[in-house]
């Protein structure tokens, strides 16, 4: 008996048994939730089995299924409990929580309208920057490798006085410069495409380029790199035919941020807020 009264776990469960027994005796009408009757009903049975069914690609067996059910039940006695005992209040992870639950609400609503093809037209000439295509750039690049080489950007630029004076169809990128680990050639390429390839000062380099034809060195981080640019497709705006789903997916994101909006102003109205700023320094 001594030793049970010295285990921590015990003094544990007294303490906590304590705090109950405290709560209970501060808060003598806390709200009673539901009569504390825990009811299973099938769709919640349905939506266990399909969990475990995505997780391990096959319906659970008789066993698994009454462990699933007692981990629900246990689940749902501790969050009554909790509940019971307002733990839940100034916890901000339960407010953001709640919070996103109430938008998803909102989100169901504006996912349920369908626009009509007016509406979506209407949408898609007012937010034209939303389907732009960006400036495109076709080039090739010659890899020339500060582990190789004591001077990789004298060599590449000897290499390109040899290369301007050479037609186009003669040269063999692999074979003048240094083994590099992504391809040569690169097709129709945006800014950020290449930035994430090759970093941004490389990028701006490039695009800084209005005509094709070969620039002069440009430095990476890898190293330094002989640029020819082949092909350079200018900004467009694409087609409502071409973009018809987005624009309907953009739309119905629009109406629920107007949704959103709308339902905060009309519930802040039940509401009076106070703060006071001056400690401060602001008004």
């Amino acid at each position: 008996m001594q030793k049970i009264l010295k285990e921590p776990l015990f003094h544990f469960l007294l303490i906590g048994g304590g705090l109950f027994f405290l709560y209970s005796f501060l808060n003598p009408s806390a709200e009673q939730l539901d009569n504390n009757i825990i009811r299973i009903e099938e769709s919640d049975v349905t939506r266990l089995v399909k969990a475990y069914q995505q997780n391990w690609n096959a319906p659970p067996d008789s066993a698994t299924l009454k462990s699933l059910l007692k981990e629900e039940i246990k689940a749902e006695v501790f969050y009554r409990e909790a509940l019971r005992m307002q733990l839940d209040h100034n916890d901000e992870i339960i407010r953001r929580r709640l919070k996103q639950k109430y938008e998803f609400l909102v989100k169901d609503l504006a996912d349920s309208q369908q626009p009509s093809a007016a509406a979506l037209q209407t949408f898609y000439e007012a937010n034209g920057n939303l389907y732009k295509e960006r400036v495109k750039y076709s080039f090739s690049q010659i890899y020339f490798s500060p582990d190789k080489r004591k001077k990789p950007l004298e060599d590449a630029q000897v290499v390109l006085a040899q290369l301007k004076n050479s037609p186009a169809t003669t040269i063999d990128n692999k074979k003048i410069g240094d083994n590099f680990h992504l391809q040569n050639y690169f097709a129709e390429r945006d800014y950020n495409d290449v930035r994430q390839l090759f970093g941004q000062d490389f990028s701006k380099a490039v695009f800084a380029n209005k005509t094709t034809g070969w620039t002069a060195p440009i430095r990476s981080g890898y190293g330094i790199h002989l640029v020819n640019i082949t092909a350079i497709q200018a900004a467009s705006v694409r087609s409502f035919s071409q973009v018809k789903e987005k624009v309907e997916a953009d739309w119905k994101i629009s109406q629920q941020q107007l949704y959103n909006e709308q339902l905060y102003k009309n519930l802040l109205e039940k509401y009076e807020v106070e703060y006071d700023l001056e400690k401060w320094g602001k008004e």
